[in-house]
């Protein structure tokens, strides 16, 4: 049985140990009333910066482009022969006239030193055949020959002139087979693979010799979608159309100008045939290559910031924009198109504001940021197009489309 005692004594142990909560509690609000120490600042977010130029900008269709000689000459022999002389090397330039290969003439000229010589045997016997005619002509007034004998004398000048002629052509002819041996090339272009080597038997109108492509000027074929149509139709009324093409490895841009638009659709692909021409002084479009097609209709004036300005939200495409305190506010922007490597802007930024390029990933709504080094990436003039077809908004148009 439990004493009065005992259960005191429980009493006063359990007094101690709730003022001991209680003054231990208090010594604890008393330390938390002191002075709070100040979060840590978020660093400046080091970014690269550009700026929202507002100046003439082009507008391009844009398509996949195939390079095509305007010319091409297969070179076969006309006359059957012997090559005896190759002028060339593969891969040539060549000139219009100039002396490509040469066949054995021998044969040829031997040809017509004998038909010289039948022709020359045709005239004497011609003049001797109207001396006859004229003498007959005489006697035949005189009633001393027959009409018969002199009419049989005018045929035999006849057959005598007409043996004149049918020699004369064949020395033409025969001529004509020894200019053959000198094989010239009809254009200026570039040579191919030379096929035979001296020596060979060449027949006529048969066996190749080379291939000349003629790569300046030259022209590149693409097609368009055929909504495009009537737009290509309507700037190329007034005026001729420039063409830019840019080939895999060149950094610059070849121009050139439409010259032909087909005259039907397509009905499998829905798309329209073009060709422009292109003068190609420093060959860089090559026949068969593809190349980047850019079909300017027109410019106007719009406000264009660098491609990697641009970022992609819930919303959709935004930048963010820097103020003059270094801080940064997110902004909705209306991409046009892609040109180059410049969005065209249709709504959201004005002319001069400065944005961000570089760095996004760790900015938000009033961030504090640094320009790296002071670096800003420039908008003053258009880069070439290497993602000219890039761009799901944009206006211009790929073939594949």
């Amino acid at each position: 049985m439990i004493s009065i005692f005992s259960i005191k004594l429980r009493r006063y142990f359990i007094s101690i140990i709730y003022t001991a909560i209680l003054v231990i509690a208090i010594l604890s609000l008393q330390g938390c009333g002191g002075e709070k120490e100040a979060p840590p600042q978020i660093p400046a977010a080091p970014v690269t910066t550009g700026k929202a130029v507002q100046k003439p900008t082009p507008y391009y269709l844009t398509a996949i482009g195939t390079v095509k000689a305007i010319d091409t000459i297969t070179v076969r022999s006309r006359v059957t022969g012997y090559l005896s002389k190759i002028a060339i090397k593969n891969g040539d330039i060549v000139k219009a006239g100039q002396r490509l290969f040469t066949m054995d003439p021998a044969s040829f000229e031997a040809s017509i030193r004998q038909l010289k010589a039948e022709r020359a045997s045709d005239t004497t016997k011609y003049e001797q055949a109207k001396r006859d005619y004229n003498r007959y002509r005489d006697l035949v007034r005189r009633k001393v020959v027959s009409s018969e004998q002199f009419e049989q004398k005018r045929l035999e000048m006849k057959t005598a002139s007409d043996a004149i002629a049918v020699t004369q052509a064949k020395l033409v002819n025969a001529q004509n087979d020894l200019n053959y041996c000198f094989i010239k090339s009809p254009i200026d272009g570039l040579t191919g693979y030379i096929f035979p080597t001296a020596g060979n038997l060449i027949e006529e109108n048969k066996d190749e010799l080379v291939i000349i492509n003629q790569i300046s000027p030259i022209a590149v074929n693409f097609y368009l979608p055929q909504k495009y149509l009537a737009k290509v139709q309507e700037y190329s009324a007034n005026a001729t159309l420039e063409v830019l093409a840019v080939s895999e490895g060149h950094e610059s841009r070849d121009a050139g100008h439409l010259t032909f638009i087909d005259n039907n659709v397509d009905t499998k692909s829905g798309t329209v045939w073009m060709q422009a021409t292109f003068t190609n002084a420093n060959r860089s479009l090559w026949p068969g290559n593809y190349v980047d097609i850019m079909l300017k209709l027109f410019e106007e004036n719009v406000v264009q910031i660098p491609m990697q300005a641009t970022c992609d939200g819930p919303e959709g495409k935004f930048v963010w924009v820097m103020h003059q305190n270094k801080t940064v506010d997110m902004r909705l922007i209306d991409i046009d198109r892609r040109s180059g490597k410049m969005d065209i802007v249709m709504s959201g930024l004005k002319d001069g504001e400065e944005i961000i390029t570089d760095g996004q990933l760790r900015l938000f709504p009033g961030a504090v940021v640094k320009v790296k080094n002071g670096k800003t990436n420039s908008t003053s003039s258009m880069p070439t197009s290497d993602n000219a077809t890039a761009n799901s908004k944009s206006k211009t148009a790929g073939a594949s489309e």
